[in-house]
């Protein structure tokens, strides 16, 4: 029987993502320029950040007292490292504050301060987002010092008196002095927000866990559920086998749920240390050759991400690259707004495909040949009572195909068709027609592979479509030329990129 497919849903998985980088050198402590400062732009507005894809850094101002501590790249101090790595496209933040005279935070990796307090963190997010108001920033925040049993290399709060209601008391404070900064919902310490939309959370610095403050109620649902955190494995082979382990996860679950991967790891100061997890380590003899070489977790998870598309959810890194954070936001691809464009089409509710370039104009069943066997396809103005030459749905073909393809039939149940042309295909341009319905498949004509994507909205988006042909891998279309006569030409071009 012929099942007809309702085009809401995503008939095909987006493709892989463009390759970002391709060397251990693009992964590792090569931020590179400041040209990702509004990647955020392109994505829906009403994506939900958990089917985003997010490259973060792990205690993101650590950049000081030595290789056992520093885990990022050295912009600069009071958070200048993090304007530059938000300009370089990061967009969540791992945040350690200690407390220092009973009412403000200054920022620790253990015992070592960073030289960098927690004003510095919020006003550099502000004057970001305040020039960028299509981004988000994404803060796990976490009390870094013990209240109790303080170690060698464990921070201490003074005062040392200090309780977690202490803490949340501080940190209550900064969101009032830093009004419409924080994502309110996720900053009210009444319990935990739900995931927001990108739309819901541009402009804004969204908390997405406030950890060791004895409360469960800041920050987002889900945000720590879905973690990979073993900090002090072995072995680089026994860390990244967790990493590509959570990713592989996030890239198969469900989009609601949220997913957070640490690729950071330590053994200080008797093991491997941060640098060396994130970019590995190669072994020399005396002749200088090099007899032992393992790839850094950064680079063993680019190369992951290059050929295995999907949402990845929040990655955590130590001295990213620029082709490790491109690698991530390219990601995202799914999630994209594409722009009105002629071989993009909205499939409406009343059966219409409405181009998406040329607005208001509908694909129709045009006049028929002599024969009365078939016409040509043509468009028109579309209208609010459409005639049924105006609609079209997909459906799967009777028996003879396994690929997956469909025919776009017109209401009378003739195909949308390619001209044989003599067995040569068609060039780009050429005007398409309706047809019988073939029951065997000798060139793909009427096979049209169906592809989801999105259209830009004022509050938003909405689902659009390219329909590529099987026999010509060109794309439904129109003819610029006639685009708007009434009658003009429906053809295949281009598809888009």
């Amino acid at each position: 029987m012929t099942a007809c497919v309702a085009l809401g849903a995503a008939l095909l998985a987006p493709g892989a993502a463009e390759a970002a980088g391709s060397t251990p050198e693009h992964a590792y402590r090569n931020i590179g320029q400041a040209d990702r400062a509004e990647w955020m732009w392109g994505i829906a507005s009403d994506t939900p950040l958990s089917a985003m894809s997010i490259p973060g850094t792990h205690d993101t101002l650590s950049i000081h007292n030595g290789t056992s501590v520093q885990t990022q790249e050295d912009w600069g101090d009071s958070a200048a490292t993090l304007t530059a790595q938000l300009e370089r496209g990061i967009r969540a933040i791992d945040i350690r504050a200690r407390v220092s005279g009973g009412a403000a935070f200054t920022i620790h990796h253990a015992v070592y301060y960073q030289q960098a307090n927690f004003d510095d963190v919020l006003t550099k997010a502000q004057a970001f987002l305040r020039a960028h108001p299509t981004e988000s920033i994404v803060m796990r925040l976490k009390a870094e010092c013990p209240y109790s049993d303080v170690g060698t290399f464990d921070c201490a709060n003074d005062p040392k008196s200090t309780t977690p209601a202490d803490v949340r008391s501080i940190f209550a404070d900064y969101v009032k002095r830093y009004p419409g900064l924080f994502y309110t919902p996720s900053v009210s310490g009444s319990g935990r927000a739900n995931v927001p939309t990108l739309g819901q959370v541009r402009g804004k610095l969204v908390l997405g866990s406030f950890d060791s403050v004895d409360s469960d109620g800041y920050g987002i649902k889900g945000f720590n559920d879905r973690k990979e955190d073993h900090w002090a494995p072995d072995s680089l082979a026994e860390k990244w086998g967790y990493v590509k382990t959570n990713v592989n996860k996030a890239i198969s679950g469900s989009a609601s749920d949220m997913y957070v991967t640490y690729s950071s790891a330590s053994k200080a100061p008797f093991g491997y240390l941060p640098y060396q997890f994130a970019g590995g380590w190669k072994l020399g003899n005396e002749n200088g050759d090099i007899v032992h070489d393992e790839p850094g977790v950064n680079y063993q998870l680019m190369k992951h991400l290059n050929s295995n598309p999907g949402r990845v959810g929040v990655i955590m890194t130590d001295f990213p690259g620029w082709g490790l954070v491109n690698a991530i936001i390219d990601h995202n691809d799914g999630n994209m707004v594409k722009g009105g464009q002629r071989s993009i089409w909205l499939v409406n509710a009343d059966k219409t495909y409405s181009n998406s370039q040329y607005q208001g104009r509908c694909m129709v069943r045009g006049p028929e040949f002599g024969s009365g066997d078939g016409g040509l396809v043509t468009q028109r103005p579309c209208q609010s009572s459409p005639p049924s030459s105006h609609q079209w749905t997909a459906t799967k073909p009777d028996t003879f195909d396994g690929k997956g393809h469909f025919w776009i039939k017109a209401s009378n149940g003739q195909c949308l068709t390619m001209p044989y042309n003599n067995g040569t295909a068609p060039a780009a341009g050429t005007q398409l027609f309706w047809w019988p319905c073939e029951t065997r498949w000798f060139s793909g004509s009427q096979m049209w592979n169906v592809m989801p994507t999105k259209l830009a909205t004022s509050t938003g988006s909405r689902p659009a479509y390219y329909f590529i042909n099987n026999w010509t891998g060109l794309c439904l279309s129109m003819d610029p030329a006639t685009a708007s006569t009434t009658g003009g030409k429906v053809t295949q071009d281009s598809c888009p990129k």
